[in-house]
């Protein structure tokens, strides 16, 4: 497993964090008094994973690690998670994992998306109602759609869901491609980006291609087909605000 690459996007400014986010970047914020990025590098390190790469943007220079090579997204300002992926297009081959910067998650869990066999896979929190409960007042107000099909296949991901029928699972952030995955990945911006109208509404998201999401190529490709998630029950958070961040620390420590 060391051939294994990791690329985490930790470009944002974590504005809803401040003030925490004044002087540092949002993966430098601590859980248990260990920054998320450092929780991260330590799982996938154990994981035998050696070649990680983390794409910076926002105080890029308060992010350093022996263990990381370092992309900057110079347009970190105005882009988005698409964007920093592809500052760092060199290193999409063979099989790599894809992670946002704000997540933490288990040992187990990533084991769990590095085993599965499919080209394009995500991580499904199966429990994820219970979590998004403590974290919103509304979890449909923030929860994104994932429907799923037949043999462990995503139909369709990170829309507005109208209601919780429409959620059978929730994205996490975590993602692996495999050689194959990457070929479609690539193929899938490359394809967008010669286009001009999907330059400006890509793959019909409603947001420009330096603007669109993760979830707006995932939706894209699962609607080809090409999607699968592996089922987990939690083991990992997301911090995007302070409230998040409460829910992390009271339940690590």
């Amino acid at each position: 497993m060391s051939d294994n690459t990791a690329i985490i996007l930790a470009a944002g400014q974590g504005t809803r964090l401040r003030p925490i986010t004044n002087n540092i970047p949002k993966c430098m914020v601590e859980i248990a008094s260990k920054p998320m990025l450092d929780w991260q590098l330590d799982v996938l390190t154990e994981a035998g994973i050696e070649n990680i790469v983390v794409v910076t943007g926002y105080l890029d220079g308060k992010i350093d690690d022996p263990r990381i090579e370092k992309v900057h997204n110079e347009e970190y300002n105005s882009t988005n998670m698409i964007y920093s992926l592809f500052c760092a297009e060199k290193y999409l081959q063979g099989d790599v994992i894809i992670s946002y910067g704000d997540i933490i998650y288990s040992e187990e869990v990533l084991s769990k998306v590095m085993n599965s066999e499919e080209d394009i896979v995500v991580a499904s929190d199966e429990e994820w109602l219970p979590y998004w409960q403590q974290r919103c007042d509304d979890p449909l107000s923030d929860a994104e759609t994932f429907r799923k099909g037949a043999n462990n296949r995503v139909l369709t991901l990170g829309q507005k869901a109208k209601s919780i029928d429409e959620i059978e699972g929730q994205f996490t952030g975590l993602i692996k491609l495999s050689g194959e995955g990457c070929l479609d990945y690539k193929a899938t911006y490359h394809t967008c980006k010669e286009d001009l109208e999907c330059l400006e509404n890509a793959w019909e998201s409603g947001r420009s291609l330096r603007n669109a999401y993760m979830t707006d190529i995932l939706n894209h490709l699962a609607g080809e087909g090409k999607v699968h998630y592996t089922p987990i029950q939690r083991g990992w958070f997301e911090v995007d605000n302070q409230r998040d961040l409460q829910i992390a620390n009271r339940e690590i420590n």
